[in-house]
């Protein structure tokens, strides 16, 4: 019985043995198992993400004037499919300028690593070392911890290759903990990093319980692009150092031992679990080997070559991806020389110091090289490695390398690219400034244009106007008029050009006032009731009930529609006559629909598709028959689109034609305001007046002479503007008629130096032939007081003179 007792007990003990090794090889298993699978999330995701801000670095590299709005675009491309990235910062010069997302990180704005202690030796390390930096965890300016990747940025290539600066992508720690299940409440494992800043076990640790590293855990390297994590796991409380074998079983035991029973009993058990056991480790090693063929067919789809070297036997392994990478078939024997053989003889040292650099245990590099395979062709390699200690001790290395070879020929053709497009840039800025040449060249010569044509015109009329005071003839009276109306017919051509110059410069604005709606229609259509009176033919005009009176809008440009729009009418207009509609639209009683309906030639299909096209009119007998520029509905056109409505043609009739004008008015801002009336002033108040004319044009002067001769006052003559300057000193002139355009000295000059004379101060009114707004405004700020266009008219000249003169005098009696 002793010996079976010791038999049992020796059994019951080997059993407990084995139950307790078993089951910590099980948890090992298991805890394994389950790391290896954060593991390798964790080991993606980092360089996932890596290599898609290093896809930034390389556009960063070839726009450094990258602005903010196109970071943007490029870091919603990083941030926006992979989470691991909450932000990135480029900071070019070492100062963060750059931001994606911005809102949120708007206090990271500014950061400037040469003033900021915590952040200056990091910044110096990338731009120094030249690679990229993980660092972390850190806290972040904006709260919160998250480890960051540096790269450096360097633009140009060769000698001309400079630091730009440097791109930080900042993966938020919570969120990268959050992702790959750290936190996770199923786990079944207790987790701690070591190696904050990527220096491994000699780094600090940074995540989950101290106690865990002093507690046998299973270990694991995390490798980064530089340096590396330490990963240590444990069950959750602790490794238990017993199953859940319950206690009724150890009775049973003892008492199956102490009837003899125990030793069969208890081989039979130890027999079936150890089935158990092997069953388990067999589903085991059949599920690491479907994940090492899921690995394995991974590593084909990416060509990623694997390459193993073991210290000791000076053994060097490349598997067939590696192997097709650099041209060597697989029956042919690698060693280390092999490598550094097909190394470009520019890169060699480089990447064989990098080598040496990570050949300790815990060491790893980063590095890209070209090879010159033995046909001659170049390729470009990215290449990571490891250095690790197998079981008995020994140093190895494994490493992977990818051909990158297209990468760095898009990058070349980005390049490219970009210095194509800003070569373009150069053409369209050349091209730019000079069709703005052009445009100048143009308004100078319209602006000329117009002096020149004005000039001798201004003399054609005021003659003609002349003339007719005097007692002729019907046939004579017939020669003038037709002189009247051709010179007006060719003014009006002139206006056209440069109303349709000004509105292709932007130079044409719309002045908005209050006005009476019936007297603007009404001045339109009374201005063309002579020549439809002439043709017999008949104006009306209808206003439908319950219009406003006044309004707010331009009235001139509306009268100038209306008189082109009208005009045409009776022009193309032979019998029958003109009807002329205003009403509201959509119940608002300020946007307007104005008809002008004739019995005229029509306009047909054809003629209506280019009838608003500048210098077109329906035809070219129709351009001989009635003259003019074809410019008139070009311009209305314009100006209606301008004042918030259009021009169209109505349906087709089957005589004649209408016009639609829709117009958007307002409601008058100042409806106490009486309308506007013309205040006529005698020109007996001239009487005894001293006038200056100064123009160097002596038909001008002639002109002007005949419009005054009668009436009382005394006209003096300077032919330049330096006479007018010395005539006012002697004569004290009240009002001096100025041309703008003479020799010596022009208008503008002689009016600023007659400004500065210490003398009372005439009135001075601009006669000029220029019809821009920037002449006004030039003739206004040269301190003259009134601005006349070339032709001057008789009436408009004495009316002018008198009522300029009336005010002057009414000014001196208050001040007397």
């Amino acid at each position: 019985m002793w010996v079976a007792f010791f038999v049992v007990l020796f059994a019951a003990f080997y059993f407990e043995k084995q139950n307790a090794t078993i089951h910590l090889q099980n948890q090992r298993a298991e805890v394994r198992r389950e790391a290896s699978q954060i593991q390798s999330s964790l080991e993606g995701a980092l360089n996932a993400d890596i290599q898609l801000v290093r896809g930034l670095v390389a556009v960063l590299s070839t726009e450094p004037e990258m602005t903010q709005e196109r970071f943007g675009e490029l870091g919603e491309m990083v941030i926006g499919t992979h989470s691991g990235i909450s932000h990135v910062a480029a900071a070019p010069d070492l100062v963060i300028s750059l931001i994606y997302p911005l809102q949120g990180n708007e206090a990271a704005l500014g950061l400037d690593y040469n003033q900021n202690r915590a952040q200056r030796e990091a910044a110096y390390k990338v731009r120094d070392g030249g690679e990229m930096v993980l660092a972390g965890p850190v806290n972040l300016v904006q709260g919160g911890t998250a480890f960051i990747g540096r790269f450096p940025v360097f633009t140009g290539g060769g000698k001309n290759r400079r630091f730009w600066g440097i791109l930080s992508s900042v993966m938020k720690a919570e969120l990268l903990y959050e992702a790959h299940g750290f936190d996770n409440p199923d786990l079944g494992i207790e987790i701690a990093l070591m190696g904050r800043d990527g220096m491994g076990a000699q780094g600090a640790q940074f995540y989950g319980d101290p106690e865990i590293f002093e507690d046998d855990p299973v270990l694991l390297d995390i490798p980064l692009p530089v340096g590396s994590w330490q990963f240590a796991a444990r069950p959750k409380g602790g490794w238990s150092s017993r199953s859940g074998s319950p206690w009724a079983w150890r009775v049973l035991v003892l008492v199956a031992g102490a009837l003899i029973l125990i030793p069969t009993y208890t081989a039979g058990r130890l027999s079936e679990a150890r089935k158990d056991v092997i069953a388990m480790l067999t589903r085991r090693e059949r599920e690491l080997e479907t994940l090492s063929r899921r690995l394995e067919i991974a590593v084909d789809i990416s060509e990623i070559g694997i390459w193993e070297l073991n210290s000791k036997t000076g053994e060097l392994i490349w598997d067939q991806n590696l192997r097709s990478i650099y041209g060597v078939s697989k029956d042919d024997f690698v060693t280390f020389e092999t490598w550094e053989n097909l190394l470009h003889p520019d890169d060699r040292q480089q990447a064989v110091d990098a080598h040496r650099q990570a050949s300790h245990v815990g060491g790893s590099h980063t590095s890209e090289f070209r090879i010159v395979l033995r046909n001659g062709e170049v390729k470009h390699i990215r290449a990571m490695g490891a250095a690790y200690a197998d079981a008995e001790g020994w140093l190895r290395m494994i490493g992977v390398n990818l051909d990158v070879s297209r990468d760095v020929h898009l990058r070349e053709k980005l390049i490219e690219a970009n210095s194509a497009l800003l070569q373009r840039n150069s053409e369209l800025n050349d091209a730019k400034l000079s069709a703005e040449r052009a445009d100048r060249a143009k308004s100078e010569f319209l602006a000329n244009m117009s002096h020149e044509i004005r000039t001798p015109m201004n003399g054609i009329l005021g003659m003609a106007d002349l003339m007719a005071e005097s007692d002729l003839g019907t046939e004579e009276r017939q020669y003038l008029d037709t002189i009247r109306d051709s010179s007006n017919a060719l003014l009006k051509i002139i206006n056209d050009i440069l109303d349709l110059s000004r509105l292709e410069a932007g130079q044409l604005v719309i002045s908005p006032v209050d006005f009476n709606l019936r007297l603007c229609v009404a001045g339109a259509v009374n201005l063309l009731r002579p020549r439809a009176r002439e043709k017999g033919l008949w104006i009306s005009v209808s206003f439908e009930e319950g219009l406003p009176e006044r309004m707010h809008g331009d009235d001139g440009r509306l009268r100038q529609i209306l008189v082109n729009l009208i005009g045409n009418a009776v022009k193309f207009t032979a019998s029958g006559g003109v009807d002329i509609s205003i009403c509201s639209l959509d119940g608002d009683p300020y946007r307007l629909l104005i008809e002008v309906d004739d019995t005229g030639i029509g306009v047909s299909s054809s003629q209506a598709a280019h009838i608003f096209d500048r210098f077109s009119q329906a035809d070219a007998a129709i351009t001989r028959a009635f003259g003019g520029t074809g410019l008139g509905l070009t311009i209305s056109s314009i100006l209606a689109k301008r004042m918030g409505g259009g021009i169209d043609l109505c349906t087709l009739k089957e005589k004649g034609s209408c016009f639609r004008l829709q117009i958007q008015l307002a409601a008058a801002q100042d409806l106490n305001q009486l309308p506007n009336t013309e205040t006529v002033v005698d020109a007996a108040v001239l009487n005894g007046c001293n006038i200056l004319l100064a123009e160097d044009n002596k038909t001008n002067r002639l002109l002007i002479r005949k419009y005054l001769k009668g009436l009382d006052l005394n006209l003096r003559e300077a032919r330049n503007g330096r006479e007018a300057v010395a005539m006012c000193q002697e004569n004290l002139p009240d009002i001096i008629l100025m041309d703008m355009s003479m020799p010596e000295l022009d208008g503008l000059a002689a009016t600023r130096e007659i400004r500065a004379l210490n003398i009372v101060q005439p009135v001075i009114i601009a006669l000029t032939a220029n019809a821009f707004d920037s002449d006004r405004d030039a003739c206004l700020a040269a301190g003259m007081d009134y601005f006349l266009q070339k032709p001057i008219s008789k009436p408009v000249l004495i009316q002018t003179l008198a009522m300029l003169h009336a005010g002057r005098c009414e000014l001196q009696g208050l001040s007397g």
